[in-house]
């Protein structure tokens, strides 16, 4: 089978035999052949070949604009008919948060089963952080289009204008295709359901539940076809988050400060939201697990779990050092699976091609260079010389106006030397701190300071990437939202004036 897959992509050629890494398969040059994207005829005439496709992607191949977009409109048109509330029965995966982290969830297929032998619940949060989130919300598509009703793809918090805007995914698309495809996917996710039901006993959805819902058919009532709210039931199923053991007992609903967005929820509301839907527990993501999962048992270490998180994305950012899961229901009988991170192949930060990549390398050698042809100029300066009594009674002679000029000037050189130089050395990890950082920029002085500023790199990256989910971040993005929706409001108050007043 592997071998009829390699056969249809068109690989990078090898004409004279000097390819360096012969160990590595060529990637492919093109984008598949229509005819080999849509073998089929007749009804299936519009399913894709997700298999091939899947192959196509882990070889970093890419598909062209036009078809991403009949992918993205297939699959949204097939979402669009879902309800809000998605009801699917057993065998089932359930699965948490991946976050563009596709060679793992092409190794989390192949370990849990095909799509056409178990049904398949996503939680959601498939973009962002990660650098394959094209990947991912490709092959999601593909195989939501020919499974319609054995996969469930749940809306997350990251399938937003505002979170992939401030995250990743909106510039990994851009980059690779242009604004109009960007736009295309925020309507893809403004069309996917938000919660589900499995096998009438199981709440599914991406974050938890809100002190303004008490039973499930509330969420048909809800418009899902739009952005995120900042409140509310469609905000809280995609934001809350559960208490944890050791106040979920004592608290009901308390806000998110952390998040600075939602609800904390404990074990009676949940109880009695469960009770009065004839639900035995919450299947939840949106919270990373050290062991991909985690089971709140707030009536005892043996009780049955109120709610359980399931998080799918192993080594999360490439720091975290965490196992991921999903959660398998079969025959009535719960179990989890965890796995491993699957390596992905090596890519520049930041999309970044070679050229750009050699810049801080090519621009230390020409400093160097600069530096020693100006320090040789600079070389009869006399270091120990009195700048006071040189300074006669018409001021700094013209000679020492020159020393001090080129004393400045080697200084300078210098220190950007020192610059180029911690560039060079930890430009990886310098690129990754920038792109994390809320503002796009490297800390001030960072360069300056040189390798002790950052040699607990590492640390510092795990940082920002934990700020990002902290109650500063969060509040700076729904102020700024907040503002522009006032914006908007005075805007239209605006005109109205002036319509009445005209």
């Amino acid at each position: 089978m592997v071998e009829s897959i390699t056969s249809k992509l068109s690989l990078l050629p090898d004409p004279y035999g000097d390819r360096s890494a012969k160990s590595i398969d060529p990637p492919p040059n093109k984008p598949l052949e229509n005819s080999y994207l849509y073998p089929l005829s007749g009804a299936d005439a519009t399913k894709p070949d997700w298999k091939l496709i899947k192959q196509f992607l882990l070889r970093e191949g890419q598909l062209s604009k036009a078809q991403v977009v009949l992918l993205s409109k297939t699959a949204m048109d097939i979402m669009k008919k879902e309800p809000n509330l998605c009801r699917i029965g057993e065998p089932i995966v359930i699965v948490g948060d991946i976050h563009g982290q596709y060679y793992d969830l092409c190794h989390m297929l192949d370990k849990a089963g095909p799509p056409s032998d178990i049904n398949y619940l996503f939680l959601g949060d498939y973009v962002d952080r990660g650098i394959f989130g094209l990947e991912c919300m490709i092959l999601l598509m593909a195989i939501k289009i020919n499974y319609p009703k054995n996969v469930i793809l749940l809306r997350g918090n990251h399938e937003s204008r505002n979170m992939t805007e401030n995250f990743t995914f909106r510039e990994e698309v851009i980059n690779r295709y242009d604004i109009d495809m960007y736009n295309i996917f925020m309507e893809v996710f403004d069309s996917m359901p938000i919660a589900c039901i499995v096998d009438n006993k199981y709440f599914g959805m991406h974050g938890g539940i809100s002190p303004d819902l008490a039973k499930v058919e509330q969420l048909e009532k809800i418009n899902r076809f739009m952005e995120v709210p900042l409140d509310g039931i469609f905000c809280d199923l995609l934001w809350s988050d559960p208490l944890g053991d050791e106040l979920a007992n004592n608290k009901d609903f308390i806000d998110n400060e952390e998040r600075e967005c939602s609800y904390l929820f404990g074990k009676k509301p949940t109880k009695k939201l469960l009770d009065a839907n004839n639900l035995m527990t919450i299947v939840r993501g949106h919270q990373v697990q050290i062991e991909g999962y985690k089971m709140h048992r707030w009536d005892g270490p043996q009780s049955f779990p109120y709610v359980i998180t399931i998080f799918s994305a192993p080594n999360y950012c490439g720091y975290y050092e965490n196992k991921a899961s999903v959660l398998i229901i079969d025959k009535g009988n719960l179990s989890l699976k965890q796995y491993e991170e699957t390596e992905p192949p090596y890519r520049l930060p930041d999309n970044m091609d070679v050229f750009s990549w050699s810049v801080p390398f090519l621009a230390e050698k020409v400093t160097n260079m600069l530096y020693n042809i100006i320090k040789k100029g600079g070389e009869d300066i006399d270091d120990g010389i009195d700048i006071q009594f040189m300074i006669g009674k018409d001021g700094i002679t013209q000679k020492m106006q020159k020393q001090l000029a080129m004393r400045g000037k080697i200084s300078s050189v210098a220190r950007m030397s020192r610059m180029y130089t911690t560039l060079r050395e930890e430009s990886e990890m310098l690129l990754k701190i920038k792109n994390i950082c809320p503002d796009g920029k490297l800390p001030r002085g960072i360069l300056l300071e040189g390798k002790p500023a950052i040699k607990n790199g590492k640390f510092f990256y795990t940082q920002l990437i934990q700020f990002q989910s902290s109650s500063l971040w969060q509040r700076n993005w729904i102020r700024q939202t907040r503002e522009g929706q006032r914006r908007s409001e005075r805007a239209r108050t605006n005109d109205n004036r002036q319509r009445l007043l005209g």
